[in-house]
């Protein structure tokens, strides 16, 4: 399983387009947020790849604020980050918390536009910060049930 992360696009969608249309085997896109009307955008160019997506701070839609995915036994809590003060904890403390309250393996968040990818124990935490400023994405791959993620440069 392999999943495209992307968060804080901002209306700027044509780096998501041109790495969803470069890599093989997309099975699965999620993006953090900040603008959610980017990931319904790319629904509509993407209908077979499914899309999960969660609101940012900066959305007004009646998207969710969060997520649990299950996927390949693994879940993944997706949250755009805001709601757990990733701009003012240097560890992330209050979503790891969250992350783990809630059993996942993998949360997923941005807000912040700063690239961060690191293990916690059984825990891992992906910014694949900002499409727009950052010009980063995220790339989490699931196979036999082990975790592999990384921040890659457009």
């Amino acid at each position: 399983m392999r999943i495209l992360v992307f968060s804080d696009t901002h209306c700027s969608i044509e780096p998501c387009i041109k790495t969803i249309n470069n890599i093989i085997g997309v099975d699965m896109i999620i993006h953090a947020g900040d603008h959610d009307s980017d990931a319904r955008a790319l629904e509509k160019l993407f209908p077979r790849i499914p899309i999960k997506y969660v609101k940012g701070n900066c959305d007004m839609s009646n998207s969710p604020s969060e997520l649990l995915i299950e996927i390949d036994g693994k879940k993944i809590f997706l949250t755009h980050g805001h709601l757990y003060k990733v701009k003012y904890e240097y560890n992330y403390e209050t979503i790891k918390k969250k992350g783990l309250s809630v059993g996942a393996d993998i949360v997923v968040f941005g807000h912040t536009h700063i690239p961060y990818c690191e293990n916690f124990g059984n825990i891992l935490l992906l910014n694949p910060g900002s499409t727009k400023t950052s010009k980063k994405f995220g790339v989490i791959e699931i196979e036999n049930d082990k975790i592999k993620a990384a921040v890659c440069d457009y």
